[in-house]
């Protein structure tokens, strides 16, 4: 019988501290990186191994999986004489389940390549609590061999395995799926901004929603008490989806395609960014909705 495989899972933010317990609920060994130590204390509890460094990870692992939350943070644990690449060899496995740019995707799946070292391209699709609950769904780029042969290790974070094609293949999928996320967010926000000027109880919006058998959501009960209580502790922040719907725009206009709710989307969220929201749950954007024109 083969040994189980070494995770090493770095980045143990709202999603990535979610997925790597679910892995270790599993019964996978899981070693931790997190540049914010504290936040790998209750993985030592329960007898994970923390690494003082992405490389010392590397060092102590098959498998790798990077949770962070942009390209700079990816660069930070991937480069230098401390990072991951450091301590590339060959037959390991890199599986990046941040949201990051196609581009960039690419060109770390060829650094992979270079290095002989099997790169699995997996974004995810859900928030913290499908997070919470493994019900993820995992986009996966890749060859289709090696998804299926790391399977396993995905399905311990997510209900179902989505596959798109080589990479940049699951990143690809990602920003399409987020696209669809930004504007359900930014349309349930102005509905309950234009059902109060009106003297409406935005309540009565999602008791609609809720009778109708086409209109009704999960995503927006998610939302819900976000928006009637004006509560916006992060569930996706908003900052991440900034920066999603800017490699979303950056990916249209390469290929010549206007995206123009995208677009205004995007400059929605730039202004509740600007008034120092971006920590906040998306959501938040119902904020400037509210301010007065001019």
């Amino acid at each position: 019988m083969s040994l189980p495989p070494r995770i090493g899972f770095i980045g143990l933010g709202i999603m990535g501290r979610a997925m790597a317990m679910s892995l270790a609920k599993a019964g996978f060994r899981v070693s931790v990186y997190n540049r914010t130590r504290q936040r790998t204390i209750e993985f030592a509890d329960i007898g994970c191994e923390v690494a003082a460094t992405p490389r010392a990870l590397t060092k102590m692992s098959d498998t790798v999986i990077t949770m962070v939350s942009d390209p700079a943070a990816m660069e930070a644990v991937m480069e230098g004489p401390e990072g991951v690449i450091s301590a590339f060899s060959g037959g390991s496995a890199l599986i990046n389940m941040s949201t990051l740019s196609p581009d960039y995707t690419s060109s770390l799946a060829k650094k992979c390549y270079s290095a002989g070292v099997i790169f699995l391209d997996c974004p995810v699709s859900g928030s913290k609590s499908a997070a919470e609950s493994g019900q993820l769904v995992i986009l996966a780029g890749g060859e289709r061999n090696t998804v299926e042969k790391f399977s396993p290790i995905l399905k311990a974070m997510g209900k179902a395995v989505v596959y798109a094609g080589p990479a940049p293949a699951g990143t690809a999928l990602k920003l399409c799926v987020n696209r669809i996320v930004a504007q359900l967010t930014t349309a349930l926000a102005e509905s309950a901004a234009l059902a109060r000027a009106q003297g409406l109880g935005p309540e009565l919006i999602f008791e609609t929603l809720a009778l109708s058998p086409v209109l009704n959501c999960g995503y927006f009960e998610l939302k819900k008490d976000n928006i009637l209580k004006n509560d916006f502790q992060p569930a996706f922040p908003l900052k991440h989806m900034l920066k999603d719907a800017r490699f979303m725009l950056a990916e249209a206009a390469k290929k010549k395609l206007s995206l123009p709710v995208t677009a205004a989307v995007e400059k929605l969220m730039e202004k509740s960014y600007n008034s120092g929201y971006g920590e906040k749950d998306l959501s938040v954007v119902l904020r400037n909705l509210a301010e007065p024109l001019g």
